[in-house]
C-alpha cells in the first residue's frame, strides 16, 4: 500500500529554489535514460538484485558527495536537545505500570505534515503549539501558552486534562489558573476550577435537556444570580491579570473586590452583547470576590493568569455535550472570548455522546459529521493561529442494563474513523484514545480493577489519571520527535544530491509519498535502529507492521533470509532489501535487494546520528531502485 497525504491537509509546494534544482536535473534526464540501458542489474520484478551503474572515474567523489548529503539530512533531522523529554515522576511511573497491567499501550498522535522539503516533513499541524513550547523552554518567550480544552462529562470535573496540565506546567512553567466558573455545575464535586465559595447562583449549560434561557459563551456554562448580591470567592496564587466574561442584558453592576477592597465595578448598558472586563490584581493579593448586585446577572466565566511565561489549560467540559450542543453557544461571544484567551492549542475531546445518540436513533452520521466540521471551523476561524488536536472517544459498551453489558456499541469504530477523517481534513491532529486504552474490552478490564463507575461509561480515580497520562505522554513525545527543519530548502537540496539529480525526473512516488518501510527485526532500544526509524518516520515511511509495508528491510546482522512470501513468490507488491555493511559482500542470487551501507566517516561516532545517516541513505537507495525501474519501463 502507498502512503497518501491526508486529503484536505494543506500541502505547501517546494519553493522556487527547489524548482530550479529540478530544472537543472531535467537537463541531464536524457543522459540518465541512455545510461539506464547499460545498467547491469536484475529486473526488480524477479526478486530484485543489486542495481549498479557502470563504473566511473568520479564514483568515489560522487559517493563522498552523497554521504555528505546524508549527513546534512541527519543534522537537520536530529532530535533537538531543547526538546528532550523530562524524566517521569514516581506517579507517572506507577500509572504506566498500571497501563501495562491493563494492556493499555498508548497511541501516537497523528500529526499531519503541512510543509515538505523533498520527502521530509519540515512542519506539522501542531507546530504552532510546539513552537510556543519551545519559546517557554528556551526562556525567549515571556507570555503564557494557553490550551483550550473542550469536552463532555469526562473532563467536566477537570479530570484527565488535570494530568495534562500538571505535566505541561511541570515542564514549561505555571501560567496561572486560567478560565474558571463562579460556581460548580452540580451540587457535588471539587472546586478546582471554580470559586472556593459561592452563594446565590443558578446554573445553565449547553448540555441541559431544555435549551438554556440565557446566552452561552466559550465555556458552555452560564451562572445567573438568583438573588441580589450573589457572591463567589476565588483564592489567588500569584495571578495578577484577570478577565470577566459577562452578558450585558438585564444585568446590574458587578463588583470585584480584592482582599475586601474595591478593585473594579462594571457599568451595564443593557445592550445585549457579551462583555469582557479586564482587570489587574496586586501581586501579593490573596482573595478575589465577585458580587452581582442585581438578580438575573449572567456570568460566563472569569480568567486568572500569572504575569510571566508558563502554560495555562482552560477546561470547557460540559456533561452530555457534543459538537452539536457546543454550537448552541452564541458564535460572536465564543469567538471574542476565545480570541481573548489566544490559545496555542485547542483540544477537542468529544465522541462518546455521539456514539450513544446514534445507537438510540437520536442522531445521524450526517448530523455528526456536519456539526463536528462546523465546530472545528468555528474554532479555527476564531483562533486561526492555534493548533488543533481531536481526541477520540473511549471504549463504549451497552451498559449495566443490557443483557450483555460489555458488548461494544455498534457505531464506535465508525465515529472514531469519522472524527479522524474530519480532523485531518480540517487541519487538526488526531489522537485515538480508544486504541490508547487498549481497544475492545478495555472498559471491562478497567472495571475489573475498580477503575470505572458502575454505569460502565465514566472512568474514576486512577483510571482517569491513566487516560490523562497516556494523552500527555503522547503529546510530549510528538513534540520531542516532530521535525523542525530550520532551512527546508537546504534539506530538499541535500535529498537531491543523495538521490542523484539525474534520477529526479523519474523518481517514483516523489516528495511526499515515501514507500512504507518496515525493519525486520526491529529493536527500538538500539540507537542505530532508532536513527533509521527517525528518518523513515519524518518521511512518513515508517510502519511498525510488516503487512502495511511496501519494503521489508533486513537490518545489519539479521539473517539474510526474507519472509516466506517474498522467498517463494518474489517481490511483486511487497519487496525486500537487506542492509549490507560496506566491508561485506552481497550474497549472489539473494532474493533481497542488497543495499550497501555508505562508508561512514570516522568522525561520525554518535549511534543515533549514524542511524539517521544510514536511514537517509537507505531511503534514497530504495527510491533510486524504484526510479531506475520506472526509467526502464518508460523506454
Amino acid at each position: 500500500m502507498d502512503v497518501q497525504p491526508p486529503q484536505g491537509v494543506p500541502q505547501r509546494g517546494v519553493a522556487s529554489r527547489w524548482i530550479s534544482t529540478i530544472a537543472v536535473a531535467s537537463v541531464v534526464a536524457a543522459i540518465a535514460l541512455v545510461s539506464v540501458r547499460s545498467l547491469s542489474a536484475t529486473d526488480p520484478a524477479h526478486h530484485g538484485g543489486p542495481v549498479q551503474a557502470a563504473p566511473s572515474v568520479q564514483e568515489g567523489d560522487r559517493a563522498e558527495v552523497r554521504v555528505a548529503a546524508a549527513r546534512a539530512i541527519a543534522r537537520s533531522l536530529a532530535p533537538l536537545p531543547s526538546r528532550r523529554l523530562p524524566e517521569r515522576t514516581a506517579q507517572d511511573a506507577k500509572l504506566f505500570q498500571l497501563a501495562a497491567a491493563l494492556r493499555a499501550p498508548g497511541s501516537a498522535v497523528e500529526n499531519p505534515c503541512t510543509e515538505w522539503a523533498g520527502p521530509f516533513c519540515a512542519r506539522t499541524t501542531l507546530d504552532p503549539f510546539f513552537s510556543a513550547l519551545d519559546g517557554l523552554r528556551s526562556g525567549k518567550d515571556s507570555s503564557r501558552v494557553t490550551v483550550a480544552a473542550f469536552g463532555n462529562s469526562l473532563i467536566a470535573g477537570d479530570r484527565i486534562v488535570d494530568l495534562v496540565r500538571d505535566n505541561l506546567v511541570r515542564t514549561f512553567g505555571d501560567g496561572g489558573r486560567g478560565l474558571l466558573l463562579v460556581d460548580r455545575i452540580a451540587d457535588y464535586g471539587p472546586r478546582t476550577r471554580t470559586g472556593t465559595w459561592a452563594d446565590g447562583w443558578k446554573v445553565y449549560t449547553v448540555g441541559d435537556v431544555k435549551p438554556p434561557p440565557v446566552p452561552m459563551g466559550l465555556s458552555g456554562v452560564a451562572h445567573v444570580s438568583d438573588v441580589p448580591r450573589a457572591r463567589s470567592r476565588f483564592s489567588l496564587h500569584g495571578e495578577t491579570r484577570g478577565t470577566l466574561f459577562w452578558v450585558d442584558k438585564g444585568a446590574g453592576p458587578i463588583e470585584l473586590r480584592v482582599d475586601d477592597e474595591l478593585l473594579v465595578q462594571t457599568t451595564p448598558r443593557d445592550d445585549g452583547h457579551g462583555q469582557l472586563t479586564a482587570f489587574t490584581l496586586p501581586p501579593d493579593a490573596e482573595k478575589l470576590e465577585l458580587i452581582a448586585h442585581k438578580r438575573g446577572t449572567v456570568i460566563q466565566g472569569l480568567a486568572l493568569d500569572r504575569p510571566g511565561p508558563g502554560v495555562v489549560l482552560d477546561t470547557m467540559g460540559v456533561p452530555a455535550a457534543d459538537s452539536s450542543l457546543f454550537l448552541q453557544a452564541q458564535e460572536e461571544m465564543v469567538s471574542e472570548q476565545l480570541r481573548s484567551r489566544a490559545p496555542a492549542l485547542v483540544l477537542v475531546m468529544l465522541g462518546g455522546n455521539e456514539v450513544k445518540r446514534l445507537q438510540w436513533g437520536r442522531s445521524t452520521f450526517e448530523k455528526v459529521e456536519r456539526d463536528l466540521r462546523r465546530f472545528l471551523q468555528r474554532i479555527k476561524q476564531a483562533a486561526p493561529g492555534s493548533a488543533c488536536l481531536m481526541v477520540g472517544p473511549l471504549d463504549a459498551v451497552l451498559g449495566p442494563t443490557a443483557a450483555r453489558p460489555f458488548q461494544q456499541r455498534e457505531d464506535l469504530h465508525e465515529v472514531i474513523e469519522l472524527q479522524r477523517k474530519i480532523s485531518l481534513q480540517e487541519g487538526c491532529a488526531f489522537y485515538d484514545m480508544f486504541a490508547a486504552m487498549g481497544g475492545t474490552g478495555s472498559i471491562e478490564r478497567f472495571h475489573t480493577r475498580g477503575l470505572v463507575h458502575d454505569d460502565l461509561v465514566h472512568p474514576r480515580g486512577a483510571g482517569l489519571d491513566l487516560l490523562g497520562a497516556l494523552l500527555v505522554d503522547s503529546l510530549l513525545r510528538s513534540w520531542s520527535e516532530a521535525p523542525r527543519a530550520e532551512q527546508p530548502y537546504a534539506l530538499a537540496e541535500a535529498w537531491a544530491r543523495l538521490v542523484g539529480e539525474d534520477l529526479l525526473p523519474h523518481e517514483v512516488q516523489p516528495w511526499r509519498q515515501a514507500p512504507p518501510v518496515a525493519l525486520l527485526p526491529s529493536d527500538s532500544r538500539d540507537p542505530l535502529t532508532e536513527g533509521i526509524q527517525r528518518v523513515l518516520a519524518v518521511t512518513r515511511a515508517w510502519t511498525p507492521r510488516s503487512e502495511e509495508a511496501r519494503w521489508l528491510i533486513l537490518e545489519p546482522g539479521a539473517p539474510h533470509d526474507p519472509p516466506h512470501a517474498i522467498a517463494t513468490a518474489g517481490p511483486v507488491n511487497l519487496r525486500c532489501a537487506a542492509l549490507v555493511p560496506a566491508s561485506a559482500a552481497a550474497r549472489s542470487g539473494a532474493p533481497c535487494l542488497p543495499v550497501t551501507l555508505p562508508p561512514l566517516p570516522p568522525d561520525l561516532q554518535d549511534p543515533l546520528d549514524r542511524g539517521v545517516t544510514v536511514g537517509a541513505w537507505l531511503l534514497a537507495e530504495l527510491v533510486r531502485h524504484d526510479s531506475l525501474s520506472a526509467a526502464r519501463s518508460a523506454r
